[in-house]
């Protein structure tokens, strides 16, 4: 749900060309320096002027080209007085002005350099790179009508200005005038086919279009004709990054600071990227690097308030995301997050605010106004909340993390609609209750229409079509759900199947499903063990207090008698080295018992099964087959080879013997097993992420009984 920004830092060539003078000996002097100035070697260019000031005190040109090596050096102070310099000596002198706006320009000193660069122009009017400067500072300031207006001029009197052609393009992208841009650029490159800026340029209009591989092309020729190119590594790498090739864009990100070590942009987009990868430590030193460098850098604050908040600590998030915004009191995306934060510390009114001045800043910002209806809920305004969800459906969708903004909106909206049915059932109003429930269930369609691998709305349309059942023929007897029990013969894993149950808890947006299994009993009670994320939608979020559970039978959905469950025990939503859980279920059938653990090593390769109820199916407890893939004792979790889905998430791993060496966690794709096994992501844990993978990721039975014991549920 949360965006993030790539700056693309586009930098405009402030040029400027010495006057010859006349005097051969300080002719060959003036060749000298400017050799000098065009091979880079700004330090022997200034050593060269100064030897012309001293044999010519007067000469405005060799205090104007002094101050050019200066600036290149970045000794602003000394460049700007050699600038006044030649003020004092000539005050009609078009290029001191120009060179001192260009340092003003360099100062951020944006209102004092245009007052240079047009006093400039009024004492030479053909001046091209005084037109071109007066645009860049304009662009500056967001006047692009004026700064186009400007660069327009400069090519009038230089139509061979490649610097110009760039500078206009930039302008025209800025006014979302893309096609045009392109001409520009194009047209700079016809000029000067080493304009390694230009083709930057070029490359970050056709990224906006979406033309990846055309954008990377230009950004690998701005690299080829300038190797230390800082700017276009970082672009490179943005460009890879929205490909999704991550590994590749962090080499990128890597190579723009290896040459430029005080490049925050880029370590803020290296922090991107290795959070993406789920290295959320990493992700955060980079920030925080970034921010070092830049202490004034909105967006680095709110991504480390992403980072942070994915990892659980909501108040360092909170003092981050509050910082963005001090930085910029317009940042609508910080107040969101800032809302996101609030609500998970269960302050629903400081919440809600953040959420409408995201608004108030964005009346177009579906994802706050989806995330507004859930705070609205959750404190029974219902009204209200369907409300804002039905503004964020009105709106255009946007992409999220999790889901897009309509595929949580409309699923949002069919719980809201469920929620008004339980109201009106408990009023005894049971025809209004079925028909509010039969919009629910229209809504999560829709929601699934959009994006069939969101989880939630998956569960919600169990869980909804199952209560129409029962509020349409209410069950008169309970049932005996052992009576409905396949026989060993048919079913031989009938009694790890009864041990492994069903878990449903409500959550904000709706129902969790999951599985767990039973660790102890005593009397007619049991202690099942699961992930913590499973009774809470996400490991940062706080526990469900409504939870349920099921025990197998062969009894179809609305007929399966439900327990409720308290939580015994829970590990820390910032605790990444272990996601559990302890229910407590009591009046359980006698049948039920706990599942046999193995402790100790296992073989690489031993034949497995996991026990699940994954959302893209319709039956529920599938064993899935598969294969271990690792051992190692130095890491809390293994991954297995099977085909697993969300679903699958607390249920147990069990070899052939039917014991249980592992409790499933997380799901990862192939490609990023390699790092899987350093810390579970909340990206996958959460409900985002992909629907199947070829992966598990189980905790090892060593790790869940020394916890179980550590809690006192196991001796």
């Amino acid at each position: 749900m949360l965006r993030r920004f790539f700056p693309l830092l586009l930098t405009l060539s402030l040029v400027a060309t010495p006057q010859v003078v006349v005097a051969q000996s300080i002719e060959q002097l003036f060749q000298q320096g400017i050799a000098a100035q065009d091979a880079g070697n700004f330090s022997e260019a200034e050593r060269v002027f100064r030897r012309v000031i001293q044999r010519e005190p007067n000469n405005t040109d060799a205090y104007y080209n002094l101050s050019k090596a200066l600036y290149n050096q970045e000794k602003l102070d000394e460049a700007m007085a050699n600038c006044q310099k030649a003020l004092q000596i000539d005050p009609e002198f078009a290029k001191a002005y120009n060179c001192l706006g260009v340092v003003l320009l360099e100062q951020r000193k944006l209102d004092q350099a245009i007052t240079n660069f047009q006093q400039a122009l009024q004492f030479n009017p053909d001046y091209a790179k005084a037109y071109n400067n007066l645009g860049y500072a304009l662009l500056e300031q967001g006047k692009l009508d004026q700064a186009i207006a400007n660069f327009q001029q400069a090519l009038q009197f230089d139509p061979n200005y490649a610097v110009a052609y760039n500078n206009l393009g930039i302008a025209l992208r800025q006014q979302g005038k893309l096609d045009q841009a392109i001409t520009n650029f194009q047209q700079a490159l016809q000029l000067d086919p080493n304009y390694a800026t230009a083709y930057n340029s070029l490359g970050a209009v056709l990224l906006e279009q979406g033309k990846l591989d055309q954008a990377i092309d230009s950004y690998q020729q701005a690299i080829k004709l300038n190797p230390n190119y800082a700017v276009g590594y970082n672009n490179l790498g943005t460009a890879l990054y929205e490909q999704g090739k991550l590994d590749q864009a962090i080499d990128s990100y890597q190579q723009a600071i290896k040459l430029n070590p005080n490049y925050a942009f880029a370590y803020n987009n290296l922090g991107i990227a290795l959070y993406e990868q789920g290295k959320l430590d990493q992700a955060i030193d980079s920030y925080q690097q970034a921010i070092k460098l830049n202490p004034n850098n909105a967006d680095a604050y709110n991504n480390l308030g992403i980072a942070l908040y994915e990892q659980g600590k909501l108040d360092q998030a909170i003092d981050s995301y509050q910082q963005a915004i001090k930085l910029n009191p317009n940042y609508a995306v910080a107040y969101n997050n800032l809302g996101n934060a609030l609500y998970e510390q269960g302050k629903l009114d400081q919440a809600i605010d953040s959420y409408q001045q995201a608004i108030k800043l964005n009346p177009n910002y579906a994802f706050a106004y989806n995330n507004l209806g859930i705070a609205l809920s959750d404190q029974g305004k219902l009204d209200q909340a369907i409300s804002n969800y039905h503004k964020a459906l009105s709106l255009p969708d946007e992409k999220g993390t999790a889901a897009s903004a309509h595929t949580l909106a409309h699923s949002n909206l069919g719980f809201a609609l469920q929620q008004q049915g339980k109201l009106l059932r408990q009023q005894g109003n049971s025809d209004a209750a079925i028909a509010k429930l039969k919009e629910a269930i229209t809504e999560y369609k829709r929601s699934i229409e959009i994006d069939s691998n969101y989880v939630t709305a998956q569960n919600n349309l169990r869980e909804a079509q199952r209560l129409a059942i029962l509020w349409s023929n209410p069950p008169t007897i309970a049932i005996d759900d052992r009576k409905h029990l396949p026989s060993e013969e048919d079913e031989p894993l009938v009694k790890v199947l009864r041990s492994t149950v069903q878990i449903i808890a409500e959550v904000s947006e709706g129902n969790s499903i999951g599985a767990g299994w039973v660790v102890k009993r005593q009397g007619n009670t049991v202690w099942i063990v699961t992930n913590r994320h499973v009774i809470s939608g996400e490991q940062t979020k706080p526990p469900s207090d409504k939870i349920e559970v099921e025990f197998f039978s062969e009894l179809p959905d609305d007929k399966r008698p439900r327990y409720d469950a308290t939580i015994e025990n829970i590990t820390a939503p910032d605790n990444w080295d272990l996601d559990l859980a302890v229910l407590k279920v009591t009046a359980v059938p006698d049948d039920i018992e706990p599942l046999k653990m193995l402790t100790g090593r296992f073989a690489n390769n031993t034949d497995v099964f996991v026990i699940g109820h994954p959302h893209n199916l319709i039956s529920r407890w599938i064993s899935s087959p598969g294969k271990t893939v690792r051992y190692d004792p130095n890491y809390n979790r293994f991954p297995i080879d099977a085909s697993v889905a969300k679903g699958h998430s607390g249920g147990p791993v069990i070899n052939n013997k039917h014991e249980v060496i592992g409790i499933m966690v997380a799901i990862r794709t192939a490609e990023n097993i390699a790092t899987a096994r350093d810390r579970p992501t909340p990206i996958i844990a959460g409900g985002s992420g992909p629907a199947t993978g070829g992966f598990g990721l189980a905790y090892r039975m060593e790790v869940v009984i020394k916890q179980l014991k550590t809690w006192g549920i196991l001796n």
